[in-house]
């Protein structure tokens, strides 16, 4: 009879994708470490290398790009579904090809992948001209209680379980909340605080400016991501987070005035 451990051992390969350190592949860890070869598909900075085989091409844009020239290395055929998936994963992580990690080699390759048969249109309407009411609802409402620094440099707003409860949400709906308040013309540091099943906060945080590294910031708690984009999870509740990253990133912003 099989159990969960013999299962475990008939893997012979396991692949993590877009995941910049084990302890963030959660449930998932313990399949990716018992198979006979794993191997990390990444574009992360902060990625430490945890597999077997790494493949982390910190050039590029997106994950999606590094497993698009994978593909095109192996010379697997590209159809319109495998298309449709790498191009949501490249125009999210450029954030519609606004980011500064919009490079010529990402645009050509997205040209491949719509003569492949993803459909730039439907993408972008799926994943931003159609949300549901909760989310509207939740981030209406998260957003008229950011707060702000003084000097009105640092905007973040925090979402309980409460919050997310109180219109119906689910964790997924407050994506994109971080960038409406990076929008806000003074800000260069943008916050928001999630708690978390377990009564933890996990933090997502951009920055405005190329001399702000938010990943230094996030690796002090153990997370990273991009130098204007990343994140962690704080081992501790939401009510307390903030007064310990908050001073953190004012510093930072003191170190990017005195660079100037």
């Amino acid at each position: 009879m099989e159990t969960a451990t013999t299962l475990l051992e008939q893997y012979d390969m396991s692949i993590s994708v877009d995941c910049g350190s084990l302890d963030r592949l959660g449930l998932a860890r313990p399949l990716f470490e018992s198979a006979k070869v794993n191997v990390n598909i990444d574009h992360h900075i902060s990625n430490d290398r945890f597999a077997s085989l790494n493949l982390v091409e910190t050039s590029a844009a997106a994950s999606a790009e590094v497993v698009f020239d994978i593909l095109q290395a192996m010379a697997i055929p590209m159809d319109a579904n495998i298309a449709t998936c790498l191009y949501t994963g490249i125009i999210t992580d450029t954030g519609g090809f606004k980011y500064s990690n919009t490079t010529a080699k990402v645009l050509e390759t997205t040209a491949k992948l719509i003569n492949s048969g993803a459909n730039p249109e439907y993408i972008f309407k799926q994943l931003y001209d159609e949300q549901p009411l909760c989310q509207v609802m939740l981030q209406a409402d998260a957003l008229l209680h950011t707060q702000f620094n003084a000097e009105k440099t640092i905007g973040w707003t925090s979402v309980t379980r409460d919050l997310l409860n109180q219109h119906g949400a689910l964790d997924e709906h407050i994506d994109g909340l971080v960038e409406s308040i990076r929008r806000v013309d003074s800000v260069l540091i943008a916050v928001v605080f999630k708690e978390t099943m377990n009564a933890q906060t996990k933090v997502s945080i951009r920055s405005d400016s190329h001399q702000i590294d938010v990943a230094a910031v996030m690796g002090k708690f153990g997370g990273g991501g991009h130098k204007m984009a990343a994140g962690c999870t704080m081992e501790m509740p939401i009510s307390e987070a903030p007064s310990k990253l908050l001073p953190l990133l004012e510093e930072q912003i003191k170190q990017m005035e005195v660079a100037v």
